[in-house]
């Protein structure tokens, strides 16, 4: 009668332990799966970023593209009026002239403009490129804190139907590694984009 009792007191305690490690699982789940959706969202924010910044540098760099052709144009048309014969027409002259500054003049505005010359438009493009960039860190290293918290998902999972205390510590540290990728994300993405 004794070790049925004493059978009986164990089996209590370890129904209560499963029940209290059960709640430990699933309070951590939960806490995870929080932390997934936060993750997923800021990767999806930066995802989009990368899209964006994509097609603003590219859109930019076809302007680019275009004054670079307009100034080739400018100067091309400019070194064909100094080839051609003077006029002997003083109005013919002074129009000849004014056609051959205005050339320059544009060519000069299509390299130099400190809005809308080459520079400056190749400044932006450049600039909307590390946008991108860092856009696409900052993906990588929401992409690998989700992978991170689903794994410890799956484990915390897996340790309440084995009763599993290294398990559920496993998904902890894989929680916590994920919490760390999701803000290395936000505050530093080169260092969780791998």
């Amino acid at each position: 009668m004794n070790d049925t009792i004493v059978h009986h007191e164990n089996a209590e305690h370890a129904a209560h332990a499963a029940a209290h490690g059960s709640k430990r699982a699933a309070l951590l789940i939960a806490m995870l799966a929080a932390a997934l959706a936060v993750s997923e969202q800021q990767a999806k924010k930066a995802e989009i970023a990368v899209q964006e910044n994509s097609i603003l540098a590219a859109d930019t760099w076809s302007q680019y593209q275009a004054k670079s052709i307009r100034s080739a144009l400018a100067q091309d048309l400019e070194r064909l009026g100094y080839t051609l014969e003077q006029p002997t027409r003083a109005e013919l002259v002074a129009a000849r002239q004014g056609v051959l500054r205005q050339f320059e003049a544009d060519r000069v505005r299509y390299e130099t403009d400190d809005k809308d010359g080459k520079a400056a438009i190749a400044a932006r493009a450049e600039a909307f490129e590390a946008a991108r960039e860092h856009a696409l860190e900052r993906a990588h290293s929401f992409d690998n804190a989700a992978a991170a918290l689903e794994l410890g998902i799956v484990l915390a999972t897996a340790s309440v139907v084995t009763l599993s205390r290294p398990l559920i510590r496993f998904a902890g540290a894989l929680g916590t590694a994920g919490v760390a990728l999701s803000v290395l994300g936000a505050v530093a993405p080169s260092l969780g984009a791998f």
